[in-house]
């Protein structure tokens, strides 16, 4: 056998504390305050209740979904927030750090006039609605399990708020430049959350941009080749209501024929932006929102984004523009 003592390690409680917690227990007045209140029933409740009650403090412990009213922690039934006394002597601390949860929580606090009680709220997760708040996170982590994206996700996060703006104007959803789906599964997992049974149309060559007739899209010749019609079509094959069109889409955009909600310009190029603009613009109806991916893009997009501007240079009573700090632009139809 070997050495006993060097093998066996103690259980360090304090290795086992969130920073989160030790804020929490921290930001407690147990001199100010005539009651310390636990609310909200998690890990963060479980650890700073054990730890009180090692240290001989008595909480009260409560919740307000019907679901952990009289659940036991530590040893301790939690009651319902509708229970406690709605006092300024009373100190809260809300131990939950899922986002969705804490929103829920505090919208139960308004509306049911809990204000009196003070509250002490803490999370470590940052404030990025694509990875932590319903249904964002929901449609992200379904798009990503259909097909990989090239575009960040703060671009993916704005696809999926313009989808859900022009939910209620009528229409069809398109996208030009697909590559492998990525963004396409964004768009329409995001239509199937917030506008089930839209059309959806994700067009690509799926092999690589083809020989422009403008010199300004010279480079531009035989780039994203790296993807497959298959691979894209099947991973859409449970959505009827999506349509994946190969093809140069300098031709196939007539494809489109019934007016559209949203639109989206992914495909780079002088020649296509040119298109697709004079093709797409009169077909978006009112309220509806058109993206460009690419503007901005320098330096291989000066082309694109110089069309952009021209274009609608003299629609500025129509539209409505926002440019992000980085790339792209989003034109609301007024």
């Amino acid at each position: 056998m070997g050495n006993l003592k060097s093998e066996w390690t103690p259980i360090v409680k304090e290795k086992y504390i969130s920073k989160v917690v030790r804020r929490l227990i921290e930001k407690m007045d147990f001199e100010k305050f005539q009651k310390i209140i636990l609310f909200g029933f998690s890990d963060n409740m479980k650890w700073i209740y054990r730890i009180m009650k090692e240290n001989n403090k008595d909480l009260i412990l409560c919740d307000w979904r019907e679901k952990f009213i009289a659940y036991d922690c530590g040893g301790k039934q939690l009651l319902s927030i509708l229970e406690i006394k709605n006092s300024s002597k009373y100190q809260v601390i809300v131990c939950l750090e899922d986002i969705n949860e804490i929103k829920d929580s505090v919208r139960f606090i308004i509306e049911n006039d809990l204000q009196k009680l003070n509250y002490v709220f803490d999370n470590q997760v940052p404030n990025f609605p694509f990875n932590y708040e319903n249904p964002y996170n929901l449609i992200a982590q379904k798009a990503k399990q259909r097909a990989k994206s090239m575009i960040s996700d703060e671009q993916l996060f704005d696809l999926i708020q313009f989808i859900d703006q022009t939910s209620s104007v009528e229409g069809d959803v398109v996208e030009f430049g697909s590559l492998h789906g990525g963004s396409g599964a964004i768009i329409s997992e995001a239509v199937d959350c917030f506008s089930p049974g839209k059309n959806v149309y994700l067009f690509d060559t799926f092999k690589g941009i083809p020989k422009s007739k403008y010199g300004l899209d010279f480079h531009w010749i035989n780039s994203f080749a790296n993807n497959s019609f298959s691979e894209v079509k099947n991973a859409f094959k449970d959505m009827k209501n999506v349509n994946v069109i190969a093809g140069d889409i300098n031709i196939t955009y007539k494809k489109i024929k019934n007016n559209l909600s949203f639109a989206y310009i992914a495909s780079d190029t002088y020649e296509s932006g040119l298109l697709l603009l004079n093709y797409l613009w009169p077909k978006l109806n009112r309220g509806g929102i058109l993206a460009v991916c690419d503007y901005g893009s320098f330096p291989n997009c000066y082309p694109l984004t110089v069309i952009v501007d021209l274009f609608f240079e003299d629609k500025k009573e129509e539209i409505f523009v926002y440019k992000p700090a980085k790339l792209g632009i989003f034109i609301l139809k007024k």
